[in-house]
C-alpha cells in the first residue's frame, strides 16, 4: 500500500482515517520499497525492512 491509498481509502470511509497506516510506520514512517522484478538482493533487503517494521510493531503491541 502507499500513501495514496490511504488517501483514497479516506475518501471512501473518512471515519477509518485514523487506523490506517504504512507497515513502514513502525520504523519512523520508512517507505517499504517494492521489489518487483527486481534482483533477489533488493528481495532480501525488502524482506529485511519487513521484518524489522513487523518487529516495531510487536513491541508496540506488548504494552
Amino acid at each position: 500500500m502507499e500513501r495514496n491509498h490511504i488517501e483514497h481509502i479516506s475518501q471512501l470511509a473518512p471515519e477509518v482515517r485514523g487506523k490506517i497506516m504504512l507497515f513502514g510506520h513502525w520504523l519512523g514512517e520508512k517507505e517499504i520499497p517494492d521489489p518487483y522484478k527486481k534482483s533477489e538482493e533488493a528481495f532480501v533487503s525488502v524482506f529485511n525492512i519487513i521484518q524489522q517494521s513487523a518487529e516495531g510493531w510487536v513491541s508496540k503491541l506488548s504494552i
